[in-house]
């Protein structure tokens, strides 16, 4: 019975939490009032503050790429103090994301970025992708956790 004691408080006392790895997602995006038609009746509708307005958008069931789909990615500052996330996707994605932005009207078309629970920003991607992306508006905390959850995998 002692050494079953000593063995629980051992193994608590070892026992670590393990945090969750940072979820990034990006989602094909349309301004609420724009998405007209069926194509958009399964997408959802949510909520973005930009600058001293709220915008709805709707936001595609499934997004393009995740957090999983980025193998490296290098991290910079933007003048507003937030961060730019050059992400290089795996192969998957890469031919997913140059499909997807091989259609002309795909590249003025807004992407919902989520990191977390944050919707962070809706931009276009404006260039055809090839094998890499740049997600904007990561606050530091979250760039730095992106890039360790990455070197971790």
């Amino acid at each position: 019975m002692f050494y079953a004691l000593i063995l629980l408080l051992l193994f608590s006392a070892c026992a670590e939490e393990k945090s969750q790895h940072l979820s990034v997602q990006l989602f094909p995006a349309r301004l609420a009032a724009d998405a007209r038609g069926t194509t958009y009746a399964t997408w959802d509708t949510v909520q973005f503050a930009f600058k001293d307005q709220i915008l709805n958008y709707v936001i595609a069931p499934e997004p393009l790429i995740t957090e999983w789909n980025i193998i490296a990615c290098k991290i910079a500052d933007q003048p507003n103090g937030s961060k730019v996330v050059a992400a290089r996707l795996n192969a998957y994605s890469s031919k997913k994301m140059q499909a997807f932005s091989a259609k002309p009207d795909q590249l003025k078309q807004p992407l919902g970025l989520k990191v977390g629970e944050r919707w962070v920003s809706f931009q276009p991607l404006l260039i055809p992708v090839q094998d890499r992306v740049q997600l904007r508006d990561f606050t530091a905390a979250e760039a730095e956790r992106l890039q360790l959850d990455i070197e971790l995998r």
